[in-house]
């Protein structure tokens, strides 16, 4: 079978490698689709240096061979399987951080998402993380979950409220995501980029765009909130400035949430004592909970967050390198492999 492999010094290839075998407790699934994710780009370039170097991760696939112990699962039901998973016994996962506990990195899809088939660990699966997809006309859209799932455990760290106003700086793939999530929870959106095909993607999922190539973003944002700025920003880009931009942008006693992961020893060049005079709080998410990957597949299920709004390239696994290109060009929303 076909699947994307990165090697040190090389980068991604397509290979042809063994099929998965299910040992005890495992699960072997088929691919449907898997979405391309800025860290996996990242890991390919070097950038990204969290968790071992497996592609593919957002994945949607039919389930064909089942281990011992895995029987609540049937071979050629259509599930999404959660790439990641804590134990749910430490002291991270019992003092409300389930995302740094130290198992949660050490599980992976074998040989990774972007694969004819893979399999799924035993902890992953004895865990319950593993979910059914029932009730979508096209079970490609569930690819979406996980992304979605790490943008509703940001706007809960966050602490997001309907009525708000919420700023998303950077309307790429997760940006927009962000943006179509935020809509169905009854918040205003202000989309800032720099790209044009971007800015239209966050207006026509509802938002408000404001150009960051003209003028100034915090200007801009502060004229739309009666001068006082936005109650949340949250920071979907790896870019340095839109962090400085995006604190000056929010109201006093509002929250920054960094969400976009910059590159490996970047540091921010702020004037921190605005942070305390105008208590700005800034927070971080990274990842998604079993609680946020249940709450996204539903939501996708029941058409409040649409794929059909979001994936706009499909390419297959010998097509991986056009993906990674059109990725990197900034061209569409959303970009999916598929078999």
């Amino acid at each position: 079978m076909r699947a994307v492999l990165l090697r040190p010094r090389v980068g991604p290839s397509v290979e042809e490698v063994p099929e998965p075998v299910p040992s005890k407790g495992e699960l072997v699934v088929e691919l449907i689709a898997c979405g391309l994710c800025g860290t996996d780009v990242e890991r390919i370039r070097g950038g990204y240096t969290a968790g071992k170097a497996v592609l593919g991760h957002e994945a949607v696939g039919r389930v064909v061979e089942v281990g011992e112990g895995a029987e609540w699962l049937r071979s050629g039901e259509v599930v999404v399987p959660h790439h990641h998973t804590n134990c749910g016994e430490c002291y991270y996962c019992l003092n409300g951080s389930p995302t740094m506990c130290p198992e949660y990195r050490r599980h992976h899809f074998d040989p990774g998402g972007f694969a004819e088939k893979f399999r799924v660990p035993e902890f992953i699966v004895r865990r319950g993380a593993v979910y059914k997809v029932r009730g979508l006309r096209d079970p490609e859209e569930a690819c979406l979950t996980e992304p979605l799932a790490c943008c509703i455990r940001a706007v809960k760290r966050a602490s997001v409220r309907e009525g708000q106003t919420v700023a998303v700086f950077g309307v790429g793939a997760i940006g927009a995501l962000f943006v179509a999530l935020l809509r169905c929870l009854g918040v205003e959106v202000l989309g800032v980029d720099v790209n044009p095909n971007r800015l239209g993607i966050a207006e026509r999922l509802g938002a408000r765009a404001v150009d960051a190539r003209q003028g100034s973003v915090e200007q801009e944002v502060r004229a739309l909130t009666g001068g006082r700025g936005a109650d949340v920003s949250i920071v979907a880009t790896g870019s340095v400035r839109a962090v400085s931009s995006a604190i000056s942008s929010t109201r006093s006693g509002g929250v920054v949430c960094l969400f976009g992961l910059p590159s490996s020893g970047t540091k921010l060049d702020h004037d921190f004592s605005e942070l305390l005079v105008r208590e700005v709080s800034l927070v971080s998410s990274n990842a998604a909970s079993e609680e946020e990957m249940v709450e996204a597949l539903d939501l996708i299920s029941r058409g409040k967050v649409r794929g059909s709004e979001l994936i706009t390239h499909r390419f297959s696994i010998g097509e991986f390198g056009r993906a990674l290109e059109a990725f990197e060009k900034g061209e569409g929303v959303k970009i999916v492999i598929t078999p």
